[in-house]
C-alpha cells in the first residue's frame, strides 16, 4: 500500500441489551473519526431486547445512507457470548483493519488516523492496551489487520464466559508473528464506567444460575459450589495463591510472593455433575458419590454436605454482590483455563468455523455468514 493511500478502517462494535451506552458513544465516535474518510462503524445488534432498533432508525439512519454505518442484527442468540458477537461483526466488516470499540468506549479523536498512521510504519504488528495501566473498561480494545484475523480465525468460540478471550487473541496474534504495540494515548482510551452486574446481565451464566455455595476449607482455600438452573453442578477448590504455603521460608520475601492472579482454581479443574431438590434437601450426583446438602437446623443459610463418612458446612450465598463475585469468577475462570491451555499448546487457530450467524443488514436484507 503506498503511503499515500489510507487503509479501510472498520470499527466493530457488539451490543446487546447496552444501548443506553451506544447511545452516547457511537453518535461521538463516528463525528471524531469522520475527517479520516476511509472508515466505516458496524453495529451488531446482538438480539438486543431494548430499544436499539427504534435509536438506531430514529438517529442514526443518515449514517447509513452515506455507508459510513453499517447495522446487522442477529435474532438468534438467547445470551450473550463475547467471542461468537466479535467474530460476527468482524466478518460483517469490510475493511482492511478490525478495531475492536465496545459499546461502552470511546473511541478518542483522530483515533483512525492513528491506526493508519501506526500501520504504516509497520504492517506486522496488532495495537492493544496495556492492562497494567489502561482503565478495566478499555481491554478490549483491539485492532487487527483483517486478513491476520481471518488467518488465526478469530476469538476463541469455546470461551462462553467474560473476559480472556482478547488476551487469548494476542497470544494467538504473536505467534503468528505479530508484535503488539499499546495504545498509550489516553485520548484514545475513555469508557464509561459501570459495574460487573452490567458487564454480566446478558450472560448465560449470570442468568442461569440457581445457587451458590461456599465452604472455608483452611486460610487460603475454599470450596465452591454452584448449582445451575438446567440441573448440572460445578465444584471446585478456589485458591488465593498469595496465602498458599505463605508460612514457607520461601515465602518469605517479597519477589517470591507475586502471582499472575490472585486467585486459581485447583488442578484447572471443576467436578462437574447432576443435582435435584427434594423438599429442603439438595442431592448431587457425582461419578462415584451421592452428596447430599442438608439444611442445618436453626442456622439460617448454612447447610451441612455429607460424603460418606466425610460432612463439611456450606454456607448459601444470598448478598448480591457476593453472588456478582462468583458468577464473575466462574465466568473469567473457564475462559482463562482455555486461554493458559492454548498458549501451552502454541495454538494460531482454534476454530473450525467461526462467527457463523444469519443477519439482517441496515434493516434491508439477510447475509448467512456460514
Amino acid at each position: 500500500m503506498s503511503s499515500e493511500k489510507k487503509y479501510k478502517i472498520s470499527f466493530c462494535t457488539v451490543c446487546m441489551n447496552r444501548t443506553h451506552h451506544l447511545k452516547l458513544t457511537l453518535p461521538k465516535n463516528i463525528k471524531d473519526n469522520l475527517g479520516y474518510g476511509n472508515v466505516e462503524f458496524v453495529v451488531l445488534n446482538y438480539n438486543s431486547q431494548d430499544d436499539l432498533d427504534e435509536w438506531i432508525k430514529e438517529e442514526m439512519m443518515e449514517y447509513i445512507e452515506k455507508g459510513i454505518l453499517v447495522y446487522v442484527k442477529t435474532e438468534e442468540p438467547e445470551h450473550f457470548f463475547m467471542s461468537h458477537s466479535k467474530n460476527v461483526v468482524a466478518r460483517a466488516a469490510t475493511g482492511d483493519i478490525l478495531c475492536n470499540i465496545d459499546a461502552d468506549n470511546y473511541a478518542g479523536k483522530g483515533f483512525a488516523n492513528y491506526i493508519d498512521k501506526q500501520y504504516k510504519k509497520n504492517q506486522n504488528i496488532y495495537l492493544a492496551v496495556n492492562k497494567e495501566t489502561a482503565p478495566r473498561d478499555c481491554y478490549g480494545r483491539i485492532c487487527i489487520l483483517r486478513d491476520d484475523f481471518l488467518k488465526i480465525k478469530g476469538y476463541d468460540e469455546s470461551m462462553l464466559g467474560y473476559g480472556f478471550e482478547d488476551f487469548d487473541l494476542r497470544n494467538r496474534l504473536e505467534l503468528l508473528g505479530r508484535k503488539g504495540l499499546y495504545i498509550t494515548n489516553i485520548d484514545f482510551l475513555q469508557a464509561i464506567s459501570h459495574k460487573d452486574t452490567e458487564r454480566l446481565q446478558s450472560e448465560k451464566n449470570a442468568i442461569s444460575t440457581d445457587r451458590f455455595f461456599i465452604a472455608h476449607l483452611n486460610h487460603a482455600q475454599s470450596s465452591l459450589l454452584y448449582l445451575f438452573e438446567d440441573g448440572t453442578s460445578y465444584e471446585g477448590i478456589i485458591t488465593m495463591n498469595r496465602l498458599l504455603n505463605s508460612m514457607a521460608t520461601e515465602n518469605l520475601f517479597p519477589e517470591n510472593r507475586m502471582f499472575d492472579y490472585p486467585n486459581s482454581l485447583w488442578q484447572d479443574c471443576w467436578n462437574k455433575s447432576s443435582w435435584l431438590k427434594e423438599k429442603e434437601t439438595l442431592y448431587i450426583k457425582d461419578k462415584e458419590d451421592d452428596l447430599v446438602l442438608t439444611p442445618l437446623e436453626k442456622e439460617q443459610h448454612l447447610f451441612q454436605l455429607t460424603v460418606g463418612n466425610y460432612t463439611q458446612v456450606y454456607r448459601q450465598v444470598t448478598d448480591q454482590e457476593e453472588s456478582n463475585n462468583l458468577i464473575m469468577f466462574f465466568s473469567q475462570i473457564n475462559n482463562r483455563i482455555i486461554m493458559k491451555q492454548n498458549k501451552e499448546a502454541k495454538k494460531v487457530t482454534v476454530n473450525q468455523v467461526f462467527g457463523q450467524a444469519v443477519l439482517s443488514k441496515n434493516f434491508l436484507k439477510d447475509v448467512n455468514l456460514s
